[in-house]
């Protein structure tokens, strides 16, 4: 080790038991005042961040029912439970046909990941264009999901939709953070 990082060890530390000390009593660190120790402290903090590892399920339309049914039994173990219908991936690109979707899914997957509390994820996938496209498709007549348009985040609790955008909202974070916290 040099000895600039065996010097900086003791100032570390120092700061870790500060910050232990502080959470650990009703004092309060005030937010930013622009010093070192404060950006120090941030960093501490980030550090100490613990955030629930996202329980995520995959399903077609043929493989739907099934892991639906393990879906909702798991469901009152979670915090938060999600359902995002998606377009399924081109084999040639492994991207979504669906632009909306290549946008909207990793917004969608950075606020629920970043969630402290413990969410589940069910992605739904709707096939093709073609088969999305059919008036028909199963999750457009069906009476609970009506799906009208990819991507679709609904929110599920206890056996029904508490909530969901559609796919011009699905990747507005200030409605994902909206619709994580129950609003």
């Amino acid at each position: 080790m040099t000895k600039s990082v065996l010097y900086g060890l003791p100032f570390i530390l120092c700061l870790l038991g500060l910050e232990i000390f502080y959470m650990s009593s009703s004092m309060r660190i005030p937010e930013a005042t622009g010093t070192a120790f404060d950006s120090l402290l941030k960093v501490v903090r980030r550090e100490g961040d613990k955030k629930m590892p996202m329980n995520t399920l995959e399903a077609t339309v043929s493989t739907f029912d099934g892991v639906f049914e393990k879906f909702t039994s798991e469901s009152p173990k979670h915090k938060a439970n999600f359902i995002v219908f998606l377009a399924d991936k081109d084999p040639s690109t492994n991207l979504s046909w669906c632009p909306d979707c290549v946008r909207a899914e990793p917004v969608i997957y950075k606020k629920l990941e970043s969630s402290p509390d413990d969410v589940a994820l069910l992605k739904a996938y709707v096939g093709d264009r073609p088969t999305w496209r059919n008036p028909q498709h199963p999750w457009r007549i069906d009476s609970i999901f009506k799906l009208k348009g990819v991507p679709t985040l609904v929110r599920w609790e206890n056996g029904a939709i508490k909530g969901r955008l559609e796919d011009h909202e699905a990747h507005l974070e200030h409605k994902i953070d909206a619709l994580l916290s129950g609003k």
